[in-house]
């Protein structure tokens, strides 16, 4: 309820930007709240998305690049707070992974290469398998064509 009323921020000025940063997380401390990006989206007064376009650089040529560096540390910074909290069990692991999924861009993935060591039989040229498969092709459509 304290940010309902807050101002907008001047984008374009990075002090404003920087001075709402620092007050999103001094309410946090305050209130004892965990920083979010959620919450830090609405300290701005926008959607967690749109915090992160700008953060990403994306439909964005109005921010200064000094603005853009605040809320990028910022994002950094609830990076290494949510990785705290998980690690000394102040949030629920699940809730983290995917908190983290959603708005720090980590993802579960597995890269799996398979390499043939073992060929299965002999190989064959691809010319000469192309010239097998060429002759049946036409063997096949002048048996069509023959009269009997």
């Amino acid at each position: 309820m304290k940010m309902w009323d807050w101002p907008n921020v001047d984008m374009k000025e990075p002090a404003q930007v920087k001075e709402r940063i620092g007050m999103y997380l001094s309410i946090c401390a305050e209130d004892d709240m965990k920083p979010s990006v959620a919450g830090l989206a609405l300290a701005f007064g926008r959607d967690r998305r749109t915090l992160w376009k700008w953060a990403n650089g994306i439909e964005s040529d109005f921010i200064p690049p000094e603005s853009r560096d605040f809320i990028k540390k910022a994002y950094q910074f609830l990076n290494a707070q949510m990785e705290n909290y998980m690690q000394n069990g102040k949030i629920n692991p699940v809730a983290g992974i995917f908190l983290m999924k959603n708005n720090m861009g980590y993802a579960d993935k597995q890269e799996v290469v398979l390499t043939p060591n073992q060929q299965l039989g002999d190989q064959v040229p691809a010319e000469d398998l192309e010239k097998k498969y060429l002759e049946d092709v036409v063997g096949a459509s002048s048996d069509y064509d023959s009269e009997d």
